[in-house]
């Protein structure tokens, strides 16, 4: 039975549950995969059916899991998406150079921002000052060769990426190819923006890019 509605900050409770599980499904998630303590995947079941009202903070929390805009999830209508506080100081930190307050940033968007449009300009953003996102994977796995030069790594990390699609791994392929095109962006952004006579290319300036760390070397 649906649940009476008593809520302002919901339309209807048939339609939230309908919302979410179009979400949920096209997240590719089944019930028990989007539950976390506090949230079963008995409840996510009753919130679909229309048979419970969630709270604005549980809707936050699904919706950063579905990568959907919660005021969607809530009302139907699309929110207007204003840069969280978060990302703008992290763009202005980005172009200042300085990338350690960036990447922090970026992280609190990610971790705390339920917004689709900021939470994938943070992603790219980080994976672009990260340079590769490998630092989780054995140091033997990674391809060694082209340390000196963002573009002859970029071409190596490549190749890399084209074996393992060969081999059938898709995911690992795609990060490598993530990691590659970071790295070319990086090297675009150099050319570009050559540092001033006398200075470190590695530490980067306000008008020249750091070099992004790189996890393979």
């Amino acid at each position: 039975m649906t649940a009476p509605h008593y809520h302002s900050h919901v339309d209807e409770p048939a339609a939230v549950g309908r919302r979410l599980k179009e979400a949920r499904l096209a997240a590719g998630l089944s019930q028990r995969q989007l539950s976390f303590p506090g949230c079963s995947a008995a409840y996510i079941s009753r919130l679909e059916a229309g048979d419970r009202v969630p709270s604005l903070q549980l809707l936050r929390k699904l919706a950063l899991k579905l990568n959907a805009d919660e005021q969607y999830l809530a009302t139907g209508t699309q929110g207007v998406e204003l840069p969280p506080p978060e990302l703008v100081e992290a763009e202005v930190a980005h172009r200042l150079g300085d990338h350690e307050f960036a990447k922090e940033r970026y992280e609190r968007v990610l971790e705390a921002t339920s917004a689709p449009g900021a939470r994938e300009q943070a992603a790219q953003a980080l994976a672009r000052l990260r340079g590769e996102t490998l630092a989780g994977e054995p140091e033997e796995a990674r391809p060694a060769g082209g340390l000196d030069d963002p573009t002859e790594r970029a071409r190596v990390l490549w190749e890399h990426a084209r074996a393992l699609t060969r081999d059938g791994d898709a995911a690992g392929a795609a990060r490598y190819s993530r990691d590659a095109l970071a790295l070319l962006e990086y090297a675009d952004d150099r050319r570009r923006a050559l540092p001033e006579v006398g200075t470190n290319p590695a530490a980067g300036t306000a008008s020249s890019p750091a070099a992004p760390a790189l996890h393979s070397g």
